[in-house]
Order: C-alpha cells, then structure tokens, then sequence
C-alpha cells in the first residue's frame, strides 16, 4: 500500500513539474512581468516588449503588465571588447536595485546572448562564464520568489546585413563592429543550447524566439545584423504572447 502511495505521489510531482515547464503556459491575470535583457529588450522603448504590452491591453481578459528591464550593450558575462566605447554594463551591478523597484515583478522574462560573447571566437571558457551568469541570476530571482521565463538570443544576421549593403571588416580584432563571421553558429548557437537545456527551480518555461526570426531572416532586418527591425519585433512579440497571453 505504501508503496502504491509513494508511486502516485511520484507521478503528481511529475505532473506539476511538466506543468510549470511546458511551453502554452498561460499568465495569471494581473501579472506584472518585468523583460531584462540588452538593447534588443529595451528596443528604445518601442521594440518587443511594448508590442506585448499591446496584445494584452487589446484583450481584456489578460490584464498583465509588461516593464521594460532592457539596457543597451549588456552582458551576464562581464565581458568587453577592445574597440567598445567604455566597459560593457555587467547585469548583476544593477540587478539589486532593480529588484527593489515597485511594483514587483511576478515573473521575469531573460533574453541575453548576443553581447555576450563579445562577437569573438567561442571557447568552453566562455560558455561556462554564461552558465554561470545564468545560475547566478536563477538562484537570485529564486531567492525573490519570482518565476523566470527564459527567451532564446536572437540570431546574429551578417548575411541579411550584408544583403543590405553593410560592409565587412578583414580583421581579427572582433567586436560589435567587426564580429567574427561564424558568430551565429559558433556562440548565439551555444548559448541558445544551454538556454534550452538548462535546469533550475525558477524556470517557469522557455520561449524560443531564434527559430521564427531565422525563418523570417530577410524581413525581420536590415543593415544592422544586431537588432531586429519592428518586423523582427513583432516576431518576437507574436511568438512570446503566443505562450504568455493566448488563451487556450
């Protein structure tokens, strides 16, 4: 019998953790949801997060408030490029001041990557530093009791910028002005995987806004390969409500 018991209580804990993680999750009303990220999350206030403010407002029946956490050239990495204007904001400077705020957010959303690597080659040193800075952030918004929502980095789209008339520079000395040509596929890439494979209590789901912009690579930007147009925008707005504010 006691066995029995433990069993089905087993398979309930199975249940409650594939609930929490599975993507479709629905937010409650009254939701505040703060997005932390990098200059693709600020978009000068009117980028991806206000177009998610926009879907809940037109349906009334999710009353969820979205805050734009974002900060341009930011990093979970502390890491800096030689050619950058100045260090690199490094998140965790400036995280307990925003977790003091009001209001509180409920959930958080976290989409970094593309700063991350400092548009230079990948190393495993460089990937443990980002599942590090990640760990370190679950652990904090864990400690707040705030559920996490975890969005894939974009991709980094050199060959639509260059479509577009962007001009390449021959250099090994990489940064946000000359990244290194297999950017994308050598670290946005990774960093994506472990953003998906990761493991922590705080994950209430992951959203992956990677794959839709690539799909829609040509239209989502220009001859900037870093930030999305309001096309590219969109895309990610439309692919997180689809997860966040959709009714079942």
């Amino acid at each position: 019998m006691k066995i029995v018991v433990k069993i089905a209580l087993f398979c309930i804990t199975l249940i409650i953790i594939s609930c929490k993680n599975q993507t479709g999750y629905i937010l409650e009303d009254n939701t505040i949801v703060a997005c932390i990220g990098d200059s693709i999350t600020y978009g000068s206030k009117q980028g991806y997060v206000e177009y998610l403010q926009k879907y809940a407002d037109k349906n009334k029946s999710n009353k969820i408030t979205f805050l734009n956490w974002g900060k341009n050239s930011e990093t979970i990495t502390g890491l800096t490029e030689n050619d950058h204007p100045g260090p690199r904001p490094f998140l965790f400077d400036r995280l307990d001041s925003l977790l003091k705020q009001t209001p509180k957010p409920d959930v958080v959303t976290f989409c970094y990557g593309m700063n991350c690597g400092i548009y230079g080659l990948p190393s495993e040193e460089l990937f443990q530093r980002f599942r590090n800075g990640l760990t370190q952030f679950l652990d904090i918004m864990k400690g707040h009791e705030i559920d996490v929502v975890l969005i894939t980095p974009p991709p980094l789209a050199l060959k639509t910028a260059i479509k577009h008339g962007r001009e390449m520079i021959s250099t090994g000395n990489y940064g946000y002005k000359n990244p290194y040509e297999n950017y994308n596929d050598e670290v946005i890439k990774e960093f994506k995987k472990i953003v998906l494979e990761i493991e922590h209590p705080a994950i209430l789901t992951r959203i992956d806004i990677n794959t839709p912009l690539i799909q829609n690579i040509d239209k989502a930007y220009g001859k900037d390969p870093i930030h999305p147009n309001s096309f590219g925008n969109m895309v990610i707005a439309e692919t997180m409500s689809k997860v966040l504010l959709e009714e079942e």
